[in-house]
């Protein structure tokens, strides 16, 4: 099948021009002005429009066994969600329990998307082991399965996470074997012996759960496992920096060029903060998260580190529970509040809204933050992330002018409520395709579960952006 894109504006990372499009079966074939059209095609009008690359969201999760429960959005609504979004790919993470093998979680993440996902996917496989066994996974994950990036933690201590000598050897190991390390970066006992001092005490409340988590634990862990990466000659890459204290951690290491790093922060870090765990009637629960919400002041310094590159890449992080039937498993006790919102149907409205027609970001840096250089650092490009002639025809219609109003009432996640309720939007995606396909158009899913593929990606390449 051939589809003519007329007359749109396209916005890639590095250009903003006229053109137009011509996608034959599931590739861009040519870009041009005045293409010529024949009685076969399928023209659509882009005019008014903006052409973009579809969004990549490299920070989900679909259905995750979590603190009793399991996460309320599987590869079905999550890709639904996503697709409604602007977004084409996305990348949950296959996290083993400790005693299981990367190979394992992977097969079992397999199980989780084949057949639902209507969107394309990929997965990090996280690390939440070391040992041998472990370290000759590595390269067969890089290699046969096609995921170059692997995941650890410095929190969950006892459950996800490893400790300073674990999370030395694997950066070390993974970047010889071609991958990149990313790190929810946190000082997991420190915010272990906070929690406890605040239920020792009575305080229990949603907010305890922020302030058993300071900014400065995340500061201190960032600085920690960029300190290994130098030591140890290797890239990192920071997952959802939510503080001004990891975020100077990670200008200062790029100043220093000792080692590759990136940072990412996802949306609710930029608009989201603290006060919203004090609401009333248990309200607050629905904002837990972690690392947590932080005071307007980290929203403001995380726009800046956007602004100057520190930070390369904006996800979600999206893991949505029910307020009522799991939020609410932690009433009386914030430390059994299931973690985790919404947030990829919103991501692409909320950035254009008030990050570009606000004047914070550019057209090109809203496409480079949440397509172009996860296209880039996973391994990917260009055939994901841009739109060029041979790529995959990963391309969004936005309407630019469209107004509407965020809310759980129309939002394509099975969650119950939204974080992002009520929040106006100027801008939203009308036509998503995925691979030359209409995939979403004017409010509806057009996909159908199965629709999506995985993506096997290439060795990490130290100097993609």
């Amino acid at each position: 099948m051939t589809t003519v894109i007329k007359g749109g504006r396209i916005v890639t990372a590095s250009d903003s021009y006229y053109a137009d499009i011509r996608i034959e079966g599931e590739k861009i074939a040519y870009i041009g002005k005045d293409l010529a059209v024949f009685d076969e095609d399928k023209i659509i009008d882009a005019n008014g429009r903006w052409v973009i690359p579809g969004g990549i969201d490299p920070h989900v999760h679909m259905s995750l066994p979590f603190m009793g429960t399991v996460s309320k959005d599987d590869f079905d609504s999550g890709s639904a969600a996503a697709l409604a979004g602007g977004t084409t790919m996305l990348f949950d993470f296959a996290i083993p329990p400790k005693g299981k093998s990367l190979v394992s979680a992977i097969e079992e993440w397999d199980g989780k998307a084949n057949g639902k996902a209507r969107c394309d996917y990929s997965y990090h496989s996280s690390i939440t082991d070391w040992n041998e066994e472990i370290e000759r996974e590595v390269p067969i994950v890089i290699e046969k399965y096609g995921i170059n990036a692997f995941k650890i933690f410095t929190a969950y201590m006892g459950v996800y996470g490893i400790d300073d000598k674990a999370a030395f050897q694997a950066i070390k190991s993974v970047s010889r074997a071609g991958g990149l390390v990313s790190v929810h970066a946190v000082n997991g006992n420190v915010l272990v012996a906070m929690a406890e001092e605040f239920a020792a005490t009575g305080r229990l409340d949603p907010i305890y759960h922020a302030l058993s988590q300071p900014p400065e634990a995340e500061g201190e862990a960032t600085h920690r496992v960029i300190k290994f990466a130098e030591i140890s000659g290797s890239p990192i890459y920071i997952v959802h920096v939510s503080a001004k204290d990891s975020a100077d951690e990670i200008a200062i290491g790029k100043k220093r060029g000792m080692a590759k790093v990136f940072g990412e922060t996802c949306a609710q870090y930029l608009f989201l903060t603290q006060d919203l765990y004090e609401l009333p009637n248990f309200e607050g629960s629905k904002y837990v998260l972690s690392p947590p919400l932080r005071p307007r002041s980290h929203c403001d310094a995380l726009w800046k580190a956007l602004q100057n590159h520190t930070i390369e890449i904006i996800g979600t992080d999206h893991c949505s529970f029910d307020f009522v039937g799991q939020k609410d498993m932690g009433r009386g006790d914030f430390r059994k509040i299931p973690n985790g919102l919404n947030g990829l149907e919103e991501r692409l409205s909320m950035l254009y809204t008030y990050g570009v027609r606000e004047g914070k970001i550019s057209a090109e840096r809203w496409v480079e933050l949440c397509s172009t250089n996860a296209s880039k650092i996973f391994g990917m490009y260009p055939k994901k992330g841009t739109i060029v002639i041979g790529a995959d025809a990963d391309i969004v219609l936005w309407d630019p002018d469209c107004d509407g109003i965020i809310s759980a009432k129309t939002h394509k996640s099975r969650c119950d409520y939204n974080a992002y309720e009520g929040y106006r939007i100027k801008g939203r995606a009308s036509t998503t395709f995925v691979r030359g396909q209409i995939a979403y158009e004017n409010g509806e899913v057009k996909a159908e579960p199965g629709n999506g593929r995985f993506i096997k990606r290439s060795k990490f390449n130290p100097n993609c952006i």
